[in-house]
């Protein structure tokens, strides 16, 4: 674009400087924060948690509480200034020139409202006068354009009948409804497999191309900025350390931090891809025998476990009496001593297959055996002893942690519960299991509302280790986690196992992230396995069409 037709930017944020108000004082959140979004432009914002990003997303669209004060600054949205509005000038704003992506989809859909009458609640906001006919069929063109198939059937559907991926076009469809100007996307994909991700961006990249939209997109995600943003903010503490093109930003970071962002990124070896492999073709006993090392032997044998679940006992809407089957005959070995991964999208069976292994459900059928002991998968774990031979370490570690517990008294629950059924030899006390977890003596005092995500997950972590199991099952231990503090827990992890001689099954969506810590995977699809191997062989030579699918959805930017 030259100079003399360049226009304004669309919206321009000039010096914003935000402080938020509570009891405990007062705190600047966001400090001369600049930076401009123009017309058909996705703009990236990218720091760890706590760096201020959302809160620069909810000044924008207007939704900060009354705790937070403007104390310098503007923002200027197509030449009009946001900052100072009233609630009601907000309303011809909010929702129809400026609208909102956010992470969790489930709390953006109204359950017991279907999606067609969700999305034409949208409409008729923008526009009263659309006959019912008319707002009809703009709803199902919305649908269309975002990707969900045949549209005029799932009309009528909710949303609890649609897979993650689709719920999140579904709230996409909503946002363009009103045909904004402007769309925030809050970490819109940080929920998403690794394939329905790469669909998502995609589709944002077609909505920017075909309506000329304008994003802000907040991530914390490297690889999603490398995907489709064109502009990247690099934010820290409130404040901009970098700001460029997405292509320098990625290729001559000027910033240590920056930089100590991108080398966070788990790299994806897939040199020797194979490429003239007969199709679906997978030498499983060659890929076996150079895995496994001479005199090792199995501490778990998972068997023939499948897994149905049954609706008839929900209530309205979600009953309708139809039956889902998980897994469908899964059979999964762990060496002694080693680290495991699976692998699969959102509803493949792998939290289940967790979940039954570590004895917190039930399968339909099975057989488990843990150091040559056998188990009964279909009946509850404490009848079986499961309970405490293996100990789980959860996705979110807020929801895993009693909030009305200090961190002392969870670590000592767990040291009294002990199953002690692990790796003989002497078990390292509290204060040497804290020193080694990196957890502050000061900590034990404390709630887990004290403490950070990452201090959280180290908690938990701590605790899985103090009851001596045998076997740990980390099911997503680091997706909720920042990239930096995400490579210091998969370190820390890797290092408790070695050391103590646990053996691990590493539940992950990132294929990166497995082949860093996992000797071997399991690539799961629709409750069954469809591939299986020593982890560098199968990223790298596997001629599975599903595990190079997996493969190629994660950026080529992050792969060598």
């Amino acid at each position: 674009m030259t100079q003399e037709t360049a226009q304004p930017p669309l919206l321009e944020i000039s010096n914003l400087t935000l402080r938020y108000r509570s009891k405990a004082g007062q705190a600047t959140i966001l400090q001369d924060i600049s930076t401009t979004l123009s017309k058909g432009e996705i703009l990236g914002i990218i720091g760890e948690s706590g760096a201020g990003k959302s809160t620069l997303g909810n000044a924008v669209i207007g939704l900060l509480g009354p705790q937070f004060e403007l104390t310098s600054g503007s923002i200027t949205f197509n030449g009009t200034a946001l900052n100072g509005m009233t609630s009601h000038e907000w309303q011809s704003i909010r929702g129809r020139r400026i609208a909102a992506i956010f992470q969790d989809h489930t709390a953006s859909l109204d359950p017991l409202m279907s999606i067609g009458a969700q999305l034409e609640e949208t409409i008729r906001a923008a526009d009263e006068r659309l006959s019912r006919r008319q707002l009809r069929e703009s709803a199902m063109t919305l649908l269309r354009n975002v990707g969900i198939p045949e549209p005029r059937q799932r009309f009528h559907d909710y949303p609890h009948q649609f897979s993650g991926g689709q719920r999140q076009r579904i709230v996409i469809a909503i946002a363009m409804a009103g045909k904004p100007d402007i769309i925030i996307a809050d970490e819109p994909t940080s929920a998403l497999d690794a394939t329905v991700q790469k669909q998502i961006l995609l589709l944002l990249r077609k909505l920017v191309d075909e309506t000329d939209v304008s994003i802000m997109l907040v991530t914390h995600d490297m690889g999603v900025i490398a995907e489709i943003a064109d502009k990247v903010l690099v934010m820290r503490h409130g404040r901009v350390v970098e700001q460029n093109a997405a292509s320098a930003i990625l290729d001559a970071p000027q910033d240590d931090y920056t930089c100590k962002l991108l080398s966070a990124v788990p790299l994806l070896r897939v040199s020797g891809l194979a490429e003239n492999r007969e199709p679906g073709f997978v030498d499983r006993e060659a890929m076996s025998a150079r895995f496994v090392k001479p005199g090792e032997a199995d501490i778990l044998i998972a068997r023939d476990i499948s897994k149905t679940f049954h609706t008839g006992g929900l209530p309205w809407p979600f009953a309708n009496g139809a039956s889902h089957q998980a897994l469908n005959d899964i059979s999964v070995k762990l060496r002694r001593g080693s680290v495991s991964g699976i692998v699969g999208e959102s509803g493949s069976g792998k939290t289940t297959i967790g979940r039954i292994i570590a004895g917190l459900e039930t399968a339909s059928s099975g057989k488990i055996t843990i150091g040559g002991m056998d188990f009964d998968a279909s009946q509850p774990g404490r009848k079986t002893g499961l309970l405490g031979r293996v100990q789980m370490i959860f996705q979110d570690p807020a929801m895993s942690l009693n909030p009305r517990k200090t961190i002392g008294d969870t670590l000592e629950e767990a040291i009294q519960f002990s199953a002690g059924s692990g790796p003989h030899g002497a078990w390292p006390t509290l204060d040497q299991t804290l020193d080694r977890i990196g957890i502050a003596h000061s900590f034990l005092s404390r709630y887990p509302h004290q403490l950070s995500g990452g201090q959280k997950q180290r908690v938990c972590i701590a605790r899985a280790l103090l009851a001596r199991p045998e076997i740990i099952v980390a099911d997503e231990p680091t997706s909720a986690l920042d990239v930096s503090v995400q490579a210091e827990i998969v370190s820390l992890l890797k290092e408790s196992v070695v050391e103590r001689g646990i053996s691990m099954l590493f539940i992950s969506h990132d294929l990166a992230l497995v082949q860093q810590i996992c000797s071997s995977v399991y690539i799961f699809r629709n409750g069954r396995v469809e591939d299986a191997g020593p982890t560098d062989v199968v990223f790298s030579q596997s001629a599975n069409a599903y595990t190079r699918s997996l493969i190629e959805a994660r950026s080529m930017r992050f792969m060598h």
